[in-house]
């Protein structure tokens, strides 16, 4: 997704990956090739693997993105003597995030031997700041193309209230909320529609919720797609009802899209989403405060739409892919200078 900002006259990329994920297309389009593990990321393998694919590379720069890979991911940069380690933490850190007592223990210890530790948002930062040295953790924002995700003109159908709702079903989510909240619109007469665009875990659990509620003609499951933009057009609004959060790039696309977004105040939410500007934020877990705001918004199209531009607005601003790249190639720059003597 980011491959594409960075500065191929500095930099030669090699992604690497457990599993294929239909990842292989996306980055043949980019001219990077995409090395598969085959390996869960507690396989001892994995380590052995990777090791060889950085010593085959002369690899100078490793790039972890979240937990799982350090566990195998930092042992082999070692055997692999690459310089530079980097990972991004995407999550908010809460006691046991990364397992059992002893998977956190280690995980941290890991975690100590990189070079540098970029939050995806200043609460991620907070959150992870008393198990990190301050001088190896930094914050740069996630950011979308905002080339690929550009403000649309509406596609929908005036008579009806489509909310789109794009990620994984998973726990953290909190949709069970957000379908409560669609039943208790369609019980107050509003044309409400929801769209989970996204695969996981809880989907036979919310179908079932869907199901009992009488909502099976008001939901759809549309599953994973490659072009979200296909489906951003449709949505008079995108909502969120998650319960933990980083900063989702769900919310920062629908913005860039010139969506308007009601999402739940946690996490990053709050720091993607201008209240009241660009969308409205509701406490987590309160269907019915979720179903306020949406319905507050279904009865004012006009401010849906100010909404919309103040969204593409601030994702320009302060949440853009080029910047955010930019932003990492000065910390990937630093430490190379720093284990350098000065030059890069």
């Amino acid at each position: 997704y980011y491959a594409k900002f960075h500065d191929r006259d500095k930099y030669r990329f090699q992604a690497v990956s457990f599993y294929d994920g239909n990842m292989r297309g996306e980055f043949e389009q980019l001219g990077i090739e995409l090395e598969v593990l085959g390996t869960r990321s507690s396989d001892p393998r994995s380590i052995t693997r990777l090791a060889k694919i950085l010593k085959d590379q002369d690899a100078g720069i490793v790039h972890f993105h979240n937990s799982l890979p350090v566990f195998g991911g930092v042992p082999a940069a070692a055997i692999a003597r690459v310089p530079v380690k980097v990972m991004t933490e995407h999550s908010i850190y809460y006691p046991g995030k990364a397992g059992n007592r002893l998977n956190t223990s280690i995980y941290f210890d890991l975690r100590r031997r990189l070079d540098m530790v970029i939050a995806c948002s200043d609460e991620v930062s907070k959150s992870h700041k008393d198990q990190i040295d301050p001088d190896r953790l930094v914050t740069i924002v996630n950011g979308v193309d905002l080339d690929y995700f550009s403000p649309v003109s509406t596609e929908t159908d005036p008579a009806i209230f489509h909310v789109g709702s794009i990620g994984s079903l998973t726990k953290q989510k909190g949709y069970s909320n957000l379908v409560e909240a669609i039943r208790i619109l369609v019980e107050r007469n509003i044309p409400a529609r929801l769209t989970f665009l996204g695969e996981g875990p809880l989907r036979k659990d919310l179908e079932g919720q869907v199901s009992g509620a009488g909502l099976d003609d008001r939901v759809v499951f549309a599953g994973t797609s490659p072009d979200v933009m296909s489906f951003l057009p449709r949505f008079d609004i995108v909502a969120g009802s998650s319960l933990r959060e980083g900063l989702p790039l769900s919310i920062l696309e629908a913005m860039a899209a010139g969506r308007p977004v009601v999402t739940t105040d946690v996490g990053g939410n709050r720091e993607a989403v201008d209240d009241r500007a660009t969308g409205l934020l509701v406490p987590p877990g309160d269907p019915e405060a979720l179903a306020d705001a949406l319905e507050a918004l279904w009865k004012d199209p006009a401010r849906r739409t100010a909404m919309g531009k103040a969204g593409r607005a601030r994702v320009e601003h302060h949440f853009s892919a080029r910047k955010m790249v930019a932003e990492t190639e000065k910390i990937y720059e630093s430490i190379q200078a720093a284990k350098t003597g000065g030059s890069v």
